[in-house]
């Protein structure tokens, strides 16, 4: 009788450590792939996000690499027009070269929002946050003190501009004279002048510098977009 009673309640005992066990198992189960499924979300929006930086970079590497090209034309000895043409036919696009800054500021919102909701825990390789923080902090810091040189030289670039060739802004802004006529004035103006060509040498100092930093901000971008193949790769 009583071993008959030590065996039932013994079975009790084993069903009721099974049902616990099976359902702390479910529950962790249940967290494992809520956590999965965060997880490649964070990464889809990483991807997505990748994307557009690739192209924001794209468009303004060619831009920038353009914008080095036309300072080098004119502050050549002789400036040839039929290159020049092929860069741009407007005025206005040189002029901009010269007065205004470009700035940089890649998409971020995706990132940004990960940071702020807390989601970049999701992410379990320390590589993958590494490059982020790369991308999003120390690359970016670069280009964005360069840019910051460049607006702090165009202050002094206009002051020469307005001051002393006040002409080339008005020419700048006359539908009557072209493309060819305006470039040929410029080009005399800052031969003729040594405080403009040398504002504007060091200017296209920055201009190189920013670029060669953009391309190095792409390379880490790659890297982050080979890191997250892979990672996604080993979660199939």
């Amino acid at each position: 009788m009583r071993k008959r009673y030590f065996l039932r309640y013994l079975l009790d005992l084993v069903v009721i450590v099974v049902g616990i066990t099976v359902s702390f198992w479910l529950n962790q189960l249940s967290i494992t792939n809520r956590e999965t499924k965060e997880r490649m979300k964070v990464l889809n929006n990483i991807e997505m996000e990748i994307v557009d930086i690739k192209k924001y970079c794209d468009d303004k590497l060619t831009t920038w690499k353009q914008d080095i090209k036309i300072y080098d034309l004119l502050l050549s000895e002789s400036l040839d027009l039929a290159e020049l043409e092929k860069l741009t036919t407007s005025k206005n696009r040189i002029e901009f070269n010269l007065i205004y800054y470009r700035d940089f500021e890649p998409p971020m919102n995706r990132y940004n929002s990960m940071i702020h909701s807390g989601d970049i825990k999701f992410l379990q390789s320390e590589k993958l946050k590494e490059l982020l923080t790369n991308l999003h902090t120390f690359s970016l810091s670069n280009i964005r003190t360069t840019v910051d040189y460049e607006k702090s030289l165009k202050e002094p670039l206009i002051s020469v501009l307005t001051r002393q060739h006040p002409e080339l802004f008005v020419a700048a802004q006359n539908r009557h004279i072209g493309l060819e006529e305006y470039s040929a004035d410029l080009h005399r103006a800052i031969g003729g002048n040594t405080q403009l060509k040398s504002t504007l040498l060091v200017q296209m100092k920055y201009f190189k510098t920013r670029t060669y930093l953009l391309e190095m901000y792409l390379y880490v971008l790659e890297e982050l977009e080979s890191e997250l193949d892979q990672i996604k790769k080993s979660m199939l």
